[in-house]
C-alpha cells in the first residue's frame, strides 16, 4: 500500500468518505446495500482490498434533521447503510464481479453482516425515453 493511500481518510469525515487514488471510474463501481452502520468506509476498502486494489468507498450519510452532516451529534456519524465502491481497474473490479456472483442474489458475508448486497453499478441500466 502506498504512503498516499494510508493517508487519504479525511478525519472529519467520520469514516464515511475517503479520498480517491485516481480518477474514478464508473465501469469499475459497485452499489454495496445492507451494510452494518458501525462500518466505515477505510473498513471496506479494506475487505475489498483481498480482490484488488481499491480506489474509493463513498458511504451515503444520514443527514439530521438539516444540521451539519460531518460535526457533531450521534446521528451525523451514521450512515444509511448503502454506498459505493471504486475499484481502481478492470481487473479488480472483475475479482469483485466473480466473487459476488458466485452467491444467490448477490449477497454475501462481509465484516461479520450477512446478506450485503453487491453488485456492478451501470449507469446505462438507467431507462431512457429514447426518441423524445
Amino acid at each position: 500500500m502506498s504512503a498516499l493511500s494510508s493517508t487519504n481518510n479525511n478525519s472529519n469525515n467520520n469514516g464515511m468518505f475517503d479520498t480517491p487514488l485516481a480518477p474514478l471510474n464508473n465501469s469499475h463501481k459497485f452499489f454495496l446495500a445492507n451494510i452494518d452502520f458501525q462500518t466505515t468506509a477505510p473498513q471496506l476498502k479494506s475487505y475489498f482490498a483481498q480482490f484488488g486494489n481499491v480506489n474509493h468507498v463513498k458511504l451515503i450519510p444520514h443527514h439530521s434533521d438539516g444540521g451539519d452532516s460531518i460535526g457533531g451529534g450521534k446521528q451525523a456519524q451514521k450512515h444509511k447503510g448503502y454506498g459505493f465502491l471504486f475499484m481502481m481497474d478492470h481487473e479488480s473490479a472483475l475479482a469483485v464481479e466473480s466473487y459476488v456472483n458466485a452467491f444467490p442474489n448477490n449477497k454475501i458475508e462481509m465484516l461479520g453482516r450477512r446478506d450485503v448486497f453487491v453488485r456492478r453499478h451501470d449507469e446505462r441500466r438507467r431507462v431512457t425515453n429514447v426518441g423524445r
